[in-house]
């Protein structure tokens, strides 16, 4: 299969730890006869112009990194509207969730699927936001969050993902943000339902796991079902969300009776005062916010097994 492929690289993937794995990469693309070009990145959000000016040249769309890289070219490729270009992801981050996701377990794996050419098509979140005052437009292909968890994101830090690793750091992350967040007041609407006051989270999921396979935060969630999982957990005490940590990493908080757990196609959130968003872990724009759910939007590279 001589399909044209574009390699999207962040340097600083895994805390910096990709690098070393490049050549052995590159390597692995050669020995299988695969017809390629790169870029690495140099800023943030790069990826997302890089894969958006590339969508009509290549046949695919790689993203070497981890979940932020792999947002970043998702973003670019549904930014271009239609394109037939296909989004793989080459797994050199910490977390690495979508590529668990898709069956794409190792770099070895991600190469033979690229050399196979087997796809399918998953749904997109989209998220309708502000940023530095204006309105603004992003895509999430895991989850799209707020309230707590961009506070996880603010102290999963590239220095605790490298001490800690990816089994431990984002529970480190949780547990260092719960220092000091305070709920904010919010407004939240999903479909008929209305819900108002202070809240610890609001949550709209294509992925069941997060947090590099650690936290079940959204049990039954369906990449490719045209539905958003729904959570809307309310405000809690620390030594509450203590309490319901080891149930988030199972996924049994969804019987907690401060949480509310839906499907919905979209949802708005307002909040006093705004609060920055997370998009599949990466801190991008600020309430008040739209999500809603994109069937089918993106195909992505998988294994040979599609569903």
């Amino acid at each position: 299969m001589n399909r044209r492929i574009l390699l999207i690289a962040n340097p600083g993937a895994a805390a910096g730890r990709a690098t070393g794995r490049w050549e052995n990469l590159l390597g692995g693309l050669r020995r299988r006869n695969l017809r390629f070009d790169y870029v690495i990145t140099e800023r943030p959000r790069q990826g997302v112009i890089l894969a958006q000016e590339a969508s009509g040249k290549y046949d695919v769309i790689a993203a070497v990194g981890g979940d932020g890289t792999m947002n970043e070219v998702a973003n670019g490729l549904l930014l271009a509207g239609d394109t037939k270009a296909a989004l793989a992801v080459i797994p050199f981050g910490t977390g690495n969730d979508l590529a668990r996701m898709i069956g794409i377990r190792s770099v070895e794996v991600a190469l033979d699927a690229l050399a196979r050419g087997a796809s399918r098509q998953i749904d997109a979140i989209e998220v309708s936001c502000h940023e530095h005052g204006k309105p603004t437009k992003h895509f999430a292909l895991l989850y799209a969050a707020a309230g707590f968890a961009g506070e996880v994101g603010k102290h999963t830090t590239p220095t605790v993902k490298a001490i800690f690793g990816t089994r431990f750091c984002y529970s480190v992350g949780f547990f260092r943000a719960l220092l000091s967040f305070e709920s904010p007041t919010m407004r939240v609407r999903c479909g008929e339902q209305a819900f108002e006051g202070r809240m610890f989270l609001v949550s709209a999921a294509k992925a069941e796991v997060i947090g590099g396979g650690t936290m079940r935060l959204s049990p039954g969630a369906k990449m490719d079902d045209g539905k958003l999982t729904v959570n809307i957990v309310g405000n809690l005490g620390r030594l509450e969300t203590l309490r319901c940590f080891p149930r988030l990493l199972k996924g049994t908080h969804t019987t907690h009776p401060k949480v509310n757990c839906l499907t919905a196609s979209s949802l708005t959130v307002e909040s006093e005062p705004a609060v920055e968003l997370q998009l599949d872990g990466e801190l991008i724009g600020y309430t008040p916010a739209t999500f809603e759910v994109k069937p089918k939007a993106i195909r992505v590279v998988t294994t040979h097994i599609s569903k």
